[in-house]
């Protein structure tokens, strides 16, 4: 049966190619879209996740706006009209927490925009250079390349030291090792202490291009200092604990009254992670309801062009009736080619869906995906394509007259 069907494909190859050319393009997009999101999913937790899944931040400002968000983790909120957190406040939480075997760092962010120069060479204007305690660097679970970080005492000393990223590095010192070294960042001169071992990227922006600086350098070095604080979790199962401790904890210390809300924001990582991941889901459903119209269109293109080649093969079949083929025989034969053309299409399709997608995965920083769900979901579509689209042919061939067949010119 799959010789014959073979067969007849290669005798119709112009058409079956065609035909399985429309069903490929279908299943191409099914694969391709799905195959991107699925790498796009992995990169989100991976990456936000990794951004502290042990850990959280607790910060506060006037943005003039606020998202309230809510997700399987919780209800959070970005922006809105809570009060800054001010130095006395952030001395006056750690003064307060008491949770064991977890650690704080205070974090204050200098520019997202500067550019660091090192004797006649200068990086593009795009470091983002943030003050921290030294307990960030464990809380984040970064890792040197080459140097040090700096220490609680040279930060209560108010040092000019810097952590670099690795781009940073690369960039000022291609030649030489920048340990040691003094570079002017913005306006301010700073000596690199270390550098970070490559971080990657995240929606486009480099992990590399960091530096960090002790925090009191960095209350001194900008205007109107936004203060945070980072916690870290002895686990990933103590965060939930750790976050309502904080919680009160910080109301405490601003003397909330238990009638009034919160003015400042907790948030973890895995939470914003969760959000982008289920506004994902939502692309996923629209982009398998598209997919699926796809399909549809090339059944029906598919059952036409069928119904032409049963046309065009009445005498065939009439021949093949009259030396002892059954109607079953006919309907299985039409409808394994049917089959055979959907199969050859969806395997096809899949395999250019894959490299479609992890082409994608590949701009964005990710790894390879295979998302064998798909993958199986498409070789099923494929299948339910070639069995609902060649069925009517089928039907029709095998209904014919033999001796009408015989006489078809």
């Amino acid at each position: 049966m799959i010789r014959e069907a073979f067969k007849a494909l290669w005798e119709y190859r112009i058409r079956a190619i065609l035909t399985l050319s429309i069903l490929a393009f279908g299943i191409t997009a099914l694969i391709g879209i799905l195959t991107s999101l699925e790498a796009l999913r992995t990169f989100i937790a991976r990456n936000l996740a990794g951004l502290g899944s042990q850990a959280f931040s607790l910060s506060g400002g006037k943005s003039g706006f606020q998202i309230r968000i809510q997700t399987r983790r919780g209800r959070f909120s970005m922006g809105g009209e809570g009060e800054p957190i001010q130095l006395w406040e952030a001395a006056r939480f750690e003064e307060k927490w008491s949770y064991p075997h977890s650690r704080i760092s205070r974090h204050i962010p200098i520019s997202f925009s500067l550019q660091a120069g090192y004797g006649g060479r200068r990086t593009p204007p795009q470091l983002r250079v943030t003050g921290i305690d030294p307990t960030y660097f464990q809380i984040q679970e970064m890792r040197l390349a080459q140097g040090r970080f700096f220490t609680p005492l040279e930060v209560s000393h108010h040092l000019p030291l810097i952590v670099i990223g690795s781009e940073v590095a690369r960039q000022l010192f291609p030649y030489e090792s920048p340990v040691g070294k003094w570079i002017q960042v913005g306006r301010h001169l700073y000596k690199v202490i270390g550098v970070l071992k490559r971080r990657g990227s995240l929606f486009g922006f480099s992990l590399d291009w960091e530096c960090f600086v002790p925090w009191t350098r960095a209350f001194r070095s900008v205007a109107s200092p936004t203060v945070s604080l980072y916690i870290g979790a002895p686990s990933v199962e103590a965060v939930p604990a750790l976050m309502q401790v904080a919680r009160q904890t910080m109301r405490e210390v601003r003397g909330l009254r238990p009638h009034q809300e919160d003015d400042f924001s907790l948030l973890r990582g895995e939470q914003l992670a969760d959000f982008a991941l289920e506004q994902l889901r939502t692309v996923t459903l629209a982009t398998i309801g598209i997919s699926l119209l796809t399909l549809f269109g090339a059944a029906l293109t598919l059952t036409n062009i069928l119904l032409v080649v049963v046309k065009e093969r009445t005498q065939e079949i009439g021949i093949r009736r009259a030396i002892g083929a059954t109607q079953g025989d006919i309907r299985r034969q039409f409808l394994s080619e049917a089959v055979m053309i959907a199969v050859i299409g969806g395997a096809g399709g899949i395999l250019l869906g894959l490299l479609i997608g992890n082409v994608v995965a590949l701009l964005i920083g990710g790894n390879f995906v295979m998302p064998w769900k798909w993958v199986l979901l498409a070789v099923a579509l494929s299948g339910a394509v070639g069995v609902l689209a060649g069925y009517q042919p089928a039907r029709e061939a095998s209904n014919l007259n033999p001796v009408d067949a015989l006489r078809y010119e």
